[in-house]
């Protein structure tokens, strides 16, 4: 009688599908060998791995794609700039047989992480720090009290801390300087406030939370269509506090979007995250190609 109701036959063809995707991609997985590629591309950013490991991935897998070796050296120039100094990054370029063109976009990582000379003759109260968290051979460190990840999904962007350290109130001022400061209502109370601030009522925005027309629920309520998500999204929006706008100048990742929807729901404040564009890594890494030290003209953009 249970295989005879229309609910089961619908879910197992979904189950079906879903089976038949998981083959597929683990069929590429194994193909391409990328768990041993992004179990190095991991331990790199935690400083788990080194030149050793790197070269040593160079050598072995000559047959890897030009993508996935070029991810691979973007990756440690972010991490270790200074590996790729002097002859050490032709030498790397000639292991990993990479174009030229490819290689434009490793040696433009170390662009991003900015000049030491300049940092000391700054004298500017604001400066767009890149390097914040590259002074040590591990960017990312392993996040405490977080549930178990997969050792293959350790990497978080750096927008997520930032965004934690913004609600908390705990963002240094010399890194990121305000024009105006903020209420005490605009970010969680501190773990070590007075009992005194336990009666305050949770911050809220004091802006009209309408929901627009486009996005007024219909009849549908099951849970997964648009318009059901949409009603009890507006719904938990009211009960939230203050929003956090995000905007990225030159462009946001897929993950960083993700982490802005997470830290919603985990912050319990609407995170809104704007940017320049949203960039595919095709995109990320055409726009890496052409980053120069000189003036870069729109016209030379084609993207």
């Amino acid at each position: 009688m249970v295989q005879a109701l229309p609910q089961y036959s619908e879910q197992i063809d979904k189950l079906s599908l879903h089976v038949e995707i998981a083959g597929k991609i683990n069929k590429i997985i194994r193909e391409l060998g990328l768990r041993d590629l992004g179990q190095l591309e991991q331990d790199l950013v935690f400083g788990d791995a080194g030149t050793k490991e790197v070269i040593n991935f160079l050598r072995t897998k000559q047959d890897a794609t030009p993508e996935n070796k070029l991810r691979l050296l973007m990756i440690y120039s972010a991490v270790s700039p200074e590996k790729f100094e002097g002859d050490k990054g032709s030498k790397l370029m000639q292991l990993a047989r990479l174009s030229p063109d490819d290689m434009n976009a490793v040696t433009n990582m170390r662009l991003l992480e900015g000049s030491s000379d300049a940092k000391k003759t700054s004298t500017s109260s604001f400066s767009l720090k890149f390097d914040v968290q590259k002074k040590k051979h591990a960017s990312r460190k392993d996040r405490t009290g977080e549930e178990e990840t997969w050792q293959l999904s350790r990497f978080y962007p750096m927008i997520e801390e930032l965004i934690e350290k913004l609600s908390k109130g705990e963002l240094p001022k010399n890194d990121y300087p305000c024009m105006n400061d903020p209420s005490p209502s605009a970010h969680g109370t501190p773990q070590n406030a007075s009992m005194r601030t336990s009666s305050v009522p949770a911050a809220h925005s004091m802006r009209s939370r309408r929901t627009a027309t486009w996005a007024r629920p219909r009849n549908s309520d099951d849970g997964y269509s648009s318009d059901s998500i949409l009603k009890h999204a507006s719904s938990d929006f009211k009960r939230m506090g203050q929003r956090i706008f995000v905007f990225i100048i030159g462009g946001a990742t897929r993950s960083e979007l993700r982490v802005c929807h997470k830290l919603t729901t985990k912050l319990k404040r609407e995170v809104v995250l704007g940017s320049s564009s949203i960039d595919d890594p095709p995109q990320f890494i055409t726009k890496l190609k052409l980053l120069t030290a000189e003036e870069l003209l729109l016209d030379d953009l084609h993207i």
